[in-house]
């Protein structure tokens, strides 16, 4: 009895010990997050969608969420908690650096023509009925859940249709660059572009495409002045609360308690229970994922490709299990490359982010329009990367928002209207 009670006691006190380790390493954590923001706003001259603030802002919330469901339950590793202060700081640090230095910015000065928000905008008329179409197909061929139907037609086929069409891009490229220069001359133009953003968003199901939709607007209207920070607050809680009732109603979770649990806290849970660092089945297969859907299609589909939609898990957080296929942005650097990784994309990303948001200040509208657009995959890395596994979609935006900006700086089609006129 007395062996059994002294192991007991060791054992006890090693429980207590972990738990306390765990609790000061994540205070740490928040702590490094929570002065790190400072120094973004600081940095920033409290300009809230600068890259850092936003990476900062929705990361804090993620953290503080788990620490307040989970409350040491299943604590997280320790090398977890410092993988995510390298990214952060690595990210900010890289960030603040592009923003510290003279760039000559892309087509400076150079705004958006009539002829080439003309194209776009009839271009996104033409193609409308086309989506509208596809939707009803989905929706009267489909014995379920329409909106479920229409979700899984966003990642894959359904009856021969995918909703994640290339013509989409150029609804939201032309949606920005009208809300660029919104007067009561195109007043019109700016709701009609806005509509038909909104009804792709919903007839995909994405929430991720409501996000780029509602951080595109703040930002824009931001830049020039046209709201305060009040409206946008408001804004932001009436989109999570929509964000619940697109998530119920496609039949994922009923329960808004278990949904806002399952969006804070299982990212996190998840990379720590159930990603192994280097455990990728081919080289960068994650990381470098387009790189590998490139040479299936020349291959005839030899290549194996990594599923942009990862493989559900089922994860302990507190005392629920929940079953989640979110893993933070670190899961595809962190899985191919290990520490490594982590801190060399995090470096990449707050470089590229930098720039966007530097050239963008200093005169850009081609760097504003997007870093309007890729907004939103910094506010969803705790969540999980839509940066490089869906690198071609973002390349594609990238040609979207560059071609209006070189038909406007070289006059392509005003010279051929003065010629004609």
């Amino acid at each position: 009895n007395l062996v059994l009670s002294s192991f007991f006691c060791v054992y006890q006190k090693k429980v207590v010990s972990l738990q306390t380790n765990y609790i000061l390493n994540m205070v740490w954590l928040i702590v490094i997050c929570v002065v790190l923001l400072v120094m973004s706003l600081l940095f920033s001259r409290g300009r809230w969608y600068a890259p850092t603030n936003l990476l900062l802002a929705t990361w804090l919330m993620s953290l503080i969420g788990y620490a307040c469901v989970d409350s040491g339950a299943n604590p997280l590793k320790i090398s977890t908690v410092w993988i995510v202060a390298m990214w952060l700081i690595c990210f900010c640090v890289a960030a603040w650096t592009m923003q510290s230095v003279y760039i000559k910015p892309t087509f400076l000065n150079v705004k958006s023509s009539v002829p080439a928000r003309d194209i776009y905008y009839y271009f996104t008329l033409c193609t409308i009925p086309i989506m509208i179409l596809w939707v009803a197909i989905i929706v009267a061929r489909d014995g379920g859940n329409p909106f479920a139907a229409l979700r899984d037609a966003n990642v894959a086929e359904v009856r021969g249709i995918r909703t994640a069409a290339f013509f989409v891009l150029f609804w939201m490229v032309s949606y920005i660059m009208e809300l660029q220069v919104a007067s009561r001359e195109n007043i019109g133009r700016v709701i009609i572009l806005f509509l038909a953003n909104f009804f792709y968003a919903f007839a995909s199901m994405g929430k991720m495409n409501f996000m780029i939709l509602f951080l595109a607007t703040a930002i824009i209207l931001t830049e020039r002045k046209m709201v305060r920070i009040g409206h946008l607050v408001f804004a932001f809680c009436v989109l999570l609360v929509f964000f619940v009732g697109v998530q119920m109603i496609r039949g994922s979770y009923t329960n808004p308690r278990h949904f806002t649990a399952l969006y804070l806290t299982t990212s996190l849970a998840n990379l720590d229970q159930n990603v192994e660092p280097c455990s990728a089945q081919q080289p960068a297969e994650n990381s470098f994922r387009l790189y590998y859907a490139i040479k299936s299609s020349i291959d005839g589909g030899k290549t194996e490709v990594v599923d942009p939609i990862l493989d559900f898990k089922w994860v302990e957080v507190g005392d629920l299990k929940y079953y989640s296929n979110t893993y933070t942005t670190i899961y595809p650097f962190y899985k191919d490359f290990g520490v490594a990784g982590v801190i060399i994309f995090s470096i990449v990303l707050g470089l590229l982010f930098g720039y966007l948001f530097k050239t963008a200040e200093d005169g850009s509208q081609f760097s504003l329009v997007m870093y309007a657009i890729l907004a939103g995959t910094v506010v969803m890395q705790f969540i999980g990367d839509t940066f490089f596994m869906v690198l071609s979609q973002n390349l594609q935006y990238l040609v979207a928002a560059l071609l209006p900006y070189i038909i406007s700086k070289y006059n392509l089609f005003s010279k051929t209207l003065k010629r004609n006129g």
